[in-house]
C-alpha cells in the first residue's frame, strides 16, 4: 500500500508540476545520494539488509536520470564548488557509496563510466586486501536475511541481532563476531568483500574520490579517544597511500557522529564528513563535518510494478519526498 501511495504521489507531482518547483528551490542547496551494494536481484534477495542493496537494473536507471537533469561530481569535488559559491542552472548533486565493496567495481563503477559521472567511493581501509568481511555482515550471515519492505512479519533475526551488535560495547562486540566467525559459514563471495589496492587505484585514476570509512568500521561515538585517533588517522594515511593523492572527505560508519567525533575529524586532517542524517545541505546552515545524505532504498523509489520511478528519484532529491511523507 505505501508502494502505491508514493508512486501515485510521484506521478502526481510530475504532471502537476510541483515537483520542477521543488527542483528550482533546490538549486542552492547541495544534495547526496548514499549508496552500499550493487548486486543483481536473486543475490540482494539473499542479503540480510536488502535496502542496502540496488540491482544494476536500478542503479543505470538513477544514473541516466541524473546524468540528464542534474550537475553531478563526487562529494569533495561537489562542495569546494558549492562552498565557493558557484551555481548551476542544474540540481547540484553528489553520489556516494559506503564501504566500498568489490561489488561497486563490478557493477557500479561500469554504470557511472557509461554515463559519464564520476562517485565518492568511501573505503573500510583494515579490509583492504584481505578476505575478511565487515563485522556486520558476519553477524547478518548467521542470523539470516532480512524480509521485503512493507513485510508483516516483523524485523527478522539478522536485523535484530544487528541492533543487538550496535548496542554492545566495542570488545563486546568483538568477541561475539568472533565467536560467529568461528562457526562453520557460507563460502564468501569475491563480491562480498572489500575492494583491492588495485581496484581503489584504478577508481581514482578514473576521476572517483576515494574516502575514508574508518579501519574497521566500529561505531565511533563508541570508541576511546585513542582508538578513535587510529581509526580516522590511519584509515586516511593508508587510503592516501593506496589511492595515489590525498583523501579528504570521511564518512561516519553508521552515521554516528557527536561533536567529539566531528573534532576528531578535523583534527585527523579531513576536509570533510558525510553523516546518515537525511536531507539537504543548506549555505546557512551546513556543517562539513555532519553533512546530510538521502539514504537510497530501492523499493522506495520504485513505481506500483516495482520499477524504479525517475519522479520519485527526483522528489527524493529536491526535498518533496520528506516534506509530503515525513520521512526521508
Amino acid at each position: 500500500m505505501k508502494s502505491l501511495i508514493r508512486a501515485a504521489a510521484g506521478s502526481f507531482a510530475a504532471r502537476s508540476g510541483a515537483l520542477s518547483a521543488f527542483e528550482r528551490a533546490a538549486r542552492g542547496a547541495l544534495a547526496v545520494l548514499c549508496y552500499h551494494r550493487v548486486l543483481p536481484e536473486a543475490e540482494r534477495a539473499r542479503y540480510h539488509t536488502p535496502d542496502l542493496v540496488v540491482t544494476p537494473e536500478t542503479l543505470r536507471a538513477h544514473c541516466r536520470i541524473l546524468a540528464e537533469r542534474y550537475t553531478v561530481a563526487p562529494l569533495g569535488t561537489a562542495l569546494a564548488a558549492w562552498q565557493r559559491g558557484e551555481v548551476s542552472d542544474r540540481p547540484l548533486v553528489a553520489i556516494t557509496f559506503d564501504d566500498g565493496y568489490r561489488d561497486n567495481m563490478r557493477y557500479a563503477a561500469p554504470i557511472l563510466r557509461a554515463h559519464g559521472l564520476r562517485a565518492t567511493f568511501y573505503v573500510i581501509a583494515g579490509l583492504v586486501d584481505t578476505d575478511e568481511q565487515p563485522w556486520y555482515d558476519i553477524v547478518g550471515a548467521a542470523f539470516g536475511p532480512a524480509p521485503q519492505e512493507d513485510s508483516a512479519t516483523g524485523p527478522a533475526d539478522a536485523a535484530a541481532a544487528l541492533e543487538k551488535a550496535k548496542r554492545l560495547a566495542p570488545a563486546e562486540r568483538a568477541a561475539w563476531v568472533a565467536a560467529l566467525r568461528s562457526e562453520p559459514a557460507s563460502r564468501v563471495r569475491d563480491d562480498d568483500l572489500i575492494m583491492t589496492s588495485g581496484q581503489i587505484r584504478s577508481l581514482a585514476d578514473e576521476g572517483h574520490e576515494i574516502g575514508s570509512h574508518s579501519m574497521t568500521h566500529p561505531l565511533l561515538t563508541q570508541c576511546a579517544d585513542d582508538a578513535l585517533a587510529t581509526e580516522m588517522g590511519a584509515s586516511r594515511e593508508r587510503l592516501s597511500a593506496i589511492a595515489g593523492r590525498a583523501v579528504t572527505g570521511l564518512c561516519y560508519p553508521n552515521g554516528d557522529h557527536d561533536s567529539r567525533v566531528r573534532r576528531a575529524a578535523a583534527a585527523a586532517g579531513y576536509a570533510y564528513a558525510a553523516a546518515l542524517d537525511p536531507g539537504l545541505n543548506d549555505r546557512r546552515t551546513a556543517d562539513v563535518f555532519a553533512l546530510r545524505r538521502w539514504f537510497i532504498a530501492q523499493g522506495r523509489l520504485a513505481d506500483s510494478r516495482g520499477a524504479p520511478s525517475d519522479a520519485l528519484l527526483r522528489m527524493e532529491l529536491s526535498g518533496l519526498s520528506r516534506r509530503l511523507f515525513g520521512r526521508a
